[in-house]
Order: C-alpha cells, then sequence, then structure tokens
C-alpha cells in the first residue's frame, strides 16, 4: 500500500512555461538586438537541450550555474556584454512570479492527511519555485534537491535520498512527475512506481518507457490514489 507521495515541482506543482526563454529575448531587446525569432527559438532548444542533460551532467554543477553558461552562450554570439550576475537575479526574480496550478491546492490538501508528501527537484537550494510554495503555506514531509544531492534525476541515487528522507521503502511510495526521462524513467530505475502527468497531451516516443499511470490533471491522482497500487 503506498504511504508517501513524491512529487516533482517545475511545471507538475508550479507553471514556469516559457522561462526562461521569454526573459533573456527581453534582456537582448534591451540592447537593441534585432533578433529573428525562428532562429532564437531553434537556439534556444538546442542550447538547453545539451546544457540541461540530466544523465549526463558530470561534474556536478548547480542550475544558477546552467543557466549563467546558457547567458554567456547567448550574450557570445549576439556580442553582447551585459553584467551576468545582475542578470541571473533578475532571472531568479521572475521565476518568482510563477504561478502554483489551481488544483494543487485542494489536491494536496486532501492528500496530506493520510499520506507523507516529498519533493524532489531538479533545482538548487534557493529556487524560487518550492519557495512560492512553500510562502503559500505548504509543509512537506521531505525536500529534495540535486544541489542537495550533488546529482540530477533521472540517477536512481537522488530518488534514494528521498525514499530516505521519508524513511519509506521504495514500494511504499509513488513518484508524480511531468518529465518521461528525469521522473517516470529516473523512478523506474530506482524501482517506485509512478504517474507521469502529461497536462498537453504529449505522445510517448517508440522505445521509451510506458508510466504505471498517466494523467492530464492532479485532480485524477485522487481516482488512483482510491484503489490498490500494488
Amino acid at each position: 500500500m503506498i504511504k508517501g507521495l513524491i512529487f516533482d515541482v517545475h511545471r507538475t506543482l508550479v507553471d514556469d512555461s516559457g522561462f526562461p526563454r521569454d526573459r533573456i529575448w527581453r534582456l537582448l531587446v534591451q540592447e537593441g538586438i534585432e533578433i529573428d525569432m525562428n532562429i532564437y527559438h531553434q537556439q534556444y532548444r538546442e542550447i538547453t537541450a545539451k546544457l540541461f542533460d540530466w544523465p549526463n551532467i558530470d561534474p556536478f554543477i548547480s542550475i544558477r550555474e546552467i543557466h549563467r553558461k546558457r547567458l554567456e552562450l547567448y550574450y557570445q554570439f549576439y556580442g553582447v556584454k551585459r553584467d551576468i550576475e545582475a542578470d541571473l537575479n533578475y532571472l531568479w526574480r521572475e521565476m518568482g512570479k510563477s504561478q502554483i496550478y489551481p488544483e494543487v491546492f485542494p489536491v494536496l490538501n486532501q492528500l496530506k492527511a493520510t499520506y507523507k508528501i516529498g519533493l524532489l527537484s531538479n533545482a538548487d537550494d534557493d529556487d524560487p519555485l518550492i519557495r512560492i510554495l512553500l510562502d503559500a503555506g505548504f509543509t512537506f514531509d521531505a525536500i529534495v534537491t540535486s544541489q542537495s544531492c550533488q546529482i540530477y534525476k533521472p540517477l536512481p541515487e537522488i530518488f534514494d535520498s528521498a525514499l530516505h528522507r521519508l524513511n519509506y521503502d521504495r514500494q511504499e511510495v509513488l513518484m508524480i512527475g511531468d518529465s518521461l526521462i528525469s521522473d517516470i524513467i529516473g523512478a523506474k530505475n530506482a524501482g517506485i512506481k509512478n504517474v507521469w502527468l502529461n497536462r498537453n497531451g504529449q505522445s510517448i516516443n517508440d522505445g521509451m518507457p510506458q508510466p504505471d499511470f498517466q494523467i492530464s490533471n492532479l485532480e485524477e491522482l485522487l481516482p488512483i490514489l482510491g484503489r490498490r497500487v500494488s
């Protein structure tokens, strides 16, 4: 029987869609750069895929440093000289304006009466999205970040850390997240049952492992938990 729930944060509990793509564009526009948006979006996808390749980040660097590298690549390409530390602080403030998905409040408030609830996020310890949740009054039995473990999901060791913090065996928890790679494959590699939160109706590519459960909204988690997960 499931006793604990482990939630991802970004785009699972808090909507940071479009961040920081639009904010970096604004910084470049401030410098008077004329930007071909097709090229810009293609660059963003390629740079992000390269820098945020979670399983292959070795040695470990923080999320903030990954954001720094992305800004440096953009500024180098466009010949821009800016105060990167100030721009990173700006990005962190802007990320802090993200919104909690509306169903999170009633769902978590209902679940916390029955289950221990943990957060497991590829994030720094000062992650603004985690702070948004805490400032909104949510309490968690465990908060595990990649920075605190010095590794990223989907590596199984970070899931083991969350299990240790919750004091449960892997058969007693359920992982809920939006990323097939970080959350679902990571949970499977750690021997943990999982729920893929597929808000946008994405398809699963051939050869990708199937999640144990799939939902489009966190409210759909409740009927899953209403029956035995075995």
